[in-house]
């Protein structure tokens, strides 16, 4: 396997495969799931101040998974003549820990 060097171009390719993803996934995500809470919310006649905080922990979660989810999807995507990989740097069986 031959290592090929990283350049902006390559880098960028990666990036935007990644951003792409994540911006549309999230963005779809949050509208629906906004769009459903501020219905129920407004149907129940109840303020929204109170569940701001607990709105945006799940905003932001949905964001963290989508970007995790998008990076997993680019782990296995091919591009323009290499794609990515994991390789082991250290023998498993050198990290022996002591107990």
């Amino acid at each position: 396997m031959e290592e090929i060097e990283i350049t902006w171009l390559r880098a960028s390719r990666i990036w935007w495969s990644w951003a792409w993803r994540t911006m549309l996934w999230t963005i779809c995500t949050a509208i629906l799931f906004g769009f459903i809470i501020g219905f129920v919310i407004a149907i129940m006649g109840i303020p929204i101040e109170p569940f701001t905080p607990y709105i945006q922990t799940f905003g932001a979660s949905i964001g963290i998974f989508f970007g995790i989810l998008a990076f997993k999807i680019i782990l296995a995507k091919r591009f323009n003549g290499f794609r990515i990989v994991l390789l082991r740097t250290i023998d498993p069986k050198a990290l022996k820990i002591d107990a």
